[in-house]
């Protein structure tokens, strides 16, 4: 994660192979309130860690959420990366790259410099990558302000938009009307381990793990002793398995990352229900709020709906690296 406002530090993913820096797809349309609670849990437990005292009564302002969504950087393992005090650039693994996570993207970006001299910078180790485009985000915390003009008048279009939304989880848990024909299920085992990746293979576009994948993923789950920061849930539906999605817990702040739905059982609870199980088990581990980065037409506004706060937006700017010299 990135320690402070535009300064990073890699952050281990292991064999994460889900989804990337916090994106939140869901296709869902609509969204319920009011209580259900026929649907199943299965799966060990999740051991709580807590910290010594009490989160909940510090109170999360939108400054202190914004500063965690800009502290939220992927570098999973096998990634490159330049970092320095103006960027943080970063090369994805081809593994974990498809149609709307691009290989070469620039984290953040935080100059007092002439920021074109920063994009030659950045463009010319993209092309030494051997990438003809780079693909840059922008927020509140971006500078020089004017950096979105900038990227436009070279030739980049914004290709995402992200809202940060929070939720403060000392409110108590959310009503999100979970099916009763859902059961969610704690990604613990190779079972459990190959419908996830069945399910990132088939919901993301991206090439099938090889057993190499699987078994890297198996040994963090059996690792002695467990890393409990972060975890996966499965939902089934009549024991098919149909949708998944993570959440890292860092600090106070769960991350909540990649759920998606198979196409044909979208709009029918089971991102509702990914969503409400993520709640739990970060609540139960001494997460104190809940950080999303959902797309803006999609899981932003649901989200929304179920009682999330919007506190800012971030987009991410194509940036053909032909056009990129001024």
């Amino acid at each position: 994660p990135r320690p402070g406002r535009g300064q990073a530090a890699p952050q281990r993913t292991g064999c994460d192979v889900l989804t990337p820096r916090s994106l939140e797809h869901s296709h869902r349309r609509g969204g319920g309130h009011g209580g259900s609670s026929a649907w199943q849990r299965r799966g060990p437990p999740v051991r709580q860690c807590r910290q010594n005292g009490d989160h909940r009564l510090a109170g999360w302002t939108p400054r202190r959420v914004l500063e965690e969504a800009a502290a939220w950087v992927w570098v999973p393992d096998g990634a490159d990366q330049v970092r320095t005090e103006d960027y943080q650039l970063i090369r994805y693994p081809d593994r974990l790259t498809d149609p709307t996570w691009p290989p070469a993207q620039v984290a953040w970006s935080r100059t007092t410099r002439a920021l074109g001299d920063v994009i030659e910078d950045v463009a010319g180790q993209a092309r030494a990558w051997g990438m003809d485009e780079v693909h840059w985000w922008v927020s509140e915390a971006t500078a020089p302000a004017g950096t979105e003009e900038v990227l436009r008048a070279r030739g980049g279009t914004v290709t995402e938009t992200l809202q940060v939304l929070g939720y403060d989880l000392g409110r108590g848990p959310l009503a999100l009307n979970v099916p009763g024909d859902i059961t969610v299920e704690l990604v613990h085992d190779e079972r459990t381990v190959r419908a996830a990746s069945l399910l990132a293979t088939r919901g993301w576009g991206r090439p099938a793990q090889d057993e190499a994948d699987i078994a890297c993923q198996l040994g963090e789950l059996t690792a002695d002793p467990p890393d409990k920061s972060s975890f996966r849930v499965l939902v089934f539906v009549h024991r098919q398995p149909v949708a998944v999605a993570g959440c890292t817990i860092a600090g106070p702040v769960a991350r909540l990352w990649g759920a998606v739905t198979l196409p044909a059982w979208r709009g029918r609870g089971a991102y509702r229900a990914v969503l409400a199980e993520r709640l739990r088990l970060a609540s139960d581990l001494g997460a104190t709020l809940a950080l999303v980065k959902g797309r803006a037409e999609t899981s932003g506004p649901i989200l929304h709906r179920a009682g999330f706060t919007v506190y800012g937006e971030e987009r991410r700017y194509r940036l053909p690296l032909d056009l990129a010299p001024a």
